[in-house]
């Protein structure tokens, strides 16, 4: 007769609810098994002995939360976590330890843990673990369980040469802009690594970052890197946001970008991406990744002029080509400058025009995108409209043809 019993999660004391998902407990140790049954009953289950005892209580596709024991928090316990992980995508991991430093956080994320809890952080610290990772496998899993495996979805990336031409507010309110078409099938990546803005934009603290997701890259999945999105809620928005530390983005690779956006297609219909002012590897990489590329631009001879360069840059690398479609902000902005001079002068239709509107730094200000803060603003009109053509042109490969033949003809050489 087996010691344990899966059970479920009780309602966090205080909190919104419950997780429905069995939860079940692992620890080799046995010193450190009888101590978690003391001092973890009532929370969870008395814990296994054995990692392989799991497959009699968990399925390979139903959510489950596993807590893992204090002996998993040693270099040895991590290749057994990342093994445990892997073989049970379904299931969320919560590792239970002594005391949490840095380094334990971040070889945690990349075994595939979802959550780490102190032992001595108190029952409400865990169970609202155990509530939380349940409710984030939850939904994982009813989300993928509708997608096509056979369509991926598309990625978007919207990107200057210079900086301040509005291209984060740009990209950020597309992204807003699709998710309230199409709930939970949107995701906004700030691929600007350094001095991300998209966090601020949308009022979001960075707390799991691309630098999380590219640690753990290797051995991820869809319901791990789903965990480590944030939730816009206004608007159902999800979000991986730049690392909080700029010095921190040197240490993420064109490689785990590519692979991060590559596994994200499989879970959305649309990857926003927000790009670096400048070019580098991860930049030309997510260019050649990108389905359609937003060249956003300002009404002015710095702007343009960089902007040109880049296009050049782009042409003799062979990155981009039809891809490229113009979105000229502050569209009405009366500055000796008239749209057709920026046309002529770039080889390329300002297809997208956003006006010049004081509700857009309000809005920014406030961490609120203007799509939702002034949706009948002058340029929230204009970014919807950006959206609807964006959203049409996705609908079919027939839309998509007559795009790249009509707006996105080119002329070079102008």
């Amino acid at each position: 007769m087996k010691q344990w019993a899966a059970q479920e999660a009780d309602p966090v004391p205080g909190g919104a609810g419950s997780a429905s998902q069995p939860v079940l407990a692992v620890e080799p140790d046995q010193r450190r098994r009888t101590q978690m049954t003391i001092e973890l009953a009532g929370i969870v289950p008395s814990p296994l002995a054995d990692a392989d005892e799991l497959a009699d209580a968990i399925g390979a596709t139903e959510p489950a939360v596993v807590v893992l024991g204090p002996s998993y928090a040693t270099p040895e316990g991590f290749a057994a976590a990342r093994a445990l992980t892997r073989r049970y995508p379904s299931a969320g991991f919560v590792l239970v330890v002594d005391a949490i430093d840095t380094p334990l956080l971040q070889q945690a994320l990349r075994a595939g843990v979802r959550d780490v809890v102190a032992l001595g952080a108190g029952e409400r610290a865990l169970r609202q673990s155990i509530h939380d990772v349940g409710e984030a496998v939850a939904a994982a899993v009813n989300r993928f369980a509708a997608v096509d495996a056979t369509q991926e979805g598309r990625v978007l990336v919207s990107f200057s040469t210079k900086g301040g031409v509005g291209k984060s507010v740009v990209s950020t309110n597309l992204a807003v802009a699709l998710a309230l078409e199409h709930p939970g099938r949107v995701v906004l990546v700030d691929a600007d690594l350094q001095f991300g803005d998209v966090g601020v934009l949308l009022g979001l603290p960075p707390e799991q970052t691309v630098l999380e997701a590219a640690g753990a890259i290797e051995t991820a999945d869809t319901t791990l890197l789903d965990g480590l999105l944030a939730t816009h809620e206004e608007s159902g928005l999800r979000v991986l946001c730049a690392p909080a530390d700029p010095g921190s983005g040197d240490s993420v690779s064109a490689e785990a970008m590519v692979e991060i956006v590559r596994l994200l297609r499989t879970m959305f219909d649309f990857v926003v991406i927000d790009m670096a002012p400048h070019f580098n590897d991860v930049v030309l990489a997510l260019l050649e990744e990108a389905d359609e590329v937003l060249l956003v631009a300002s009404m002015d001879v710095p702007s343009i002029k960089n902007l040109k360069v880049g296009i050049q840059t782009l042409d003799l690398l062979s990155i981009a080509g039809s891809k490229l479609r113009l979105v000229l902000n502050r569209a009405n902005a009366r500055v000796n400058l008239d749209v057709s001079d920026v046309e002529k002068a770039l080889g390329v239709d300002a297809e997208f025009r956003v006006p010049s509107d004081i509700a857009v730094p309000q809005a920014v200000n406030r961490g609120v995108p203007i799509v939702l803060d002034r949706p009948r603003s002058p340029a929230a009109l204009a970014l919807r409209e950006l959206a609807r053509t964006i959203d049409g042109s996705a609908s079919t490969e027939i839309a998509q043809s007559e795009t790249k033949k009509g707006f996105l003809a080119w002329r070079r050489g102008a």
